[in-house]
């Protein structure tokens, strides 16, 4: 049997690979979009199947984040954090499926800057089960 402490810390570890995928989709989304919009047109299909391809990253994040506060007493950033940016994520969806560049473009820049933040902050030891180095080691 996992111990509470055992499965914080599968769940933190699950919890920053997936913000570091978001990281990278959102890197790809943007040279997609920058191929669309020199005259790539195929990079339109790739860059619609990049926003799914978020949209369940961020979906599972938001899991696991509820999975770490509410099932193993860690914090509860890591779930607000997945939850804002998934809402931001539909946002740009439509915002994209509606030809809103004017919105799509500079949001997804702040939605890139946002995973970014998130990435780093949750590799940072215990900011994500509220424990110092030395509990999360032993």
């Amino acid at each position: 049997m996992l111990t509470r402490s055992r499965l914080r810390h599968i769940f933190a570890r699950l919890f920053r690979v997936l913000a570091f995928l978001v990281v990278v989709a959102y890197l790809g989304q943007a040279v997609l979009a920058g191929q669309f919009l020199s005259g790539t047109y195929p990079a339109l299909r790739w860059h619609q199947l990049g926003a799914t391809v978020s949209d369940v990253l961020l979906f599972v994040a938001v899991a696991v984040g509820a999975l770490l506060r509410w099932q193993t007493n860690g914090r509860a950033w890591p779930f607000w954090a997945s939850l804002g940016l998934l809402v931001a994520n539909q946002i740009q969806n439509g915002a994209g499926a509606g030809r809103v560049i004017s919105l799509h473009v500079p949001l997804g820049a702040a939605m890139l800057a946002a995973a970014v933040l998130i990435a780093v902050h949750s590799s940072t030891t215990g900011r994500l089960t509220g424990t110092t180095e030395t509990e999360e080691t032993a």
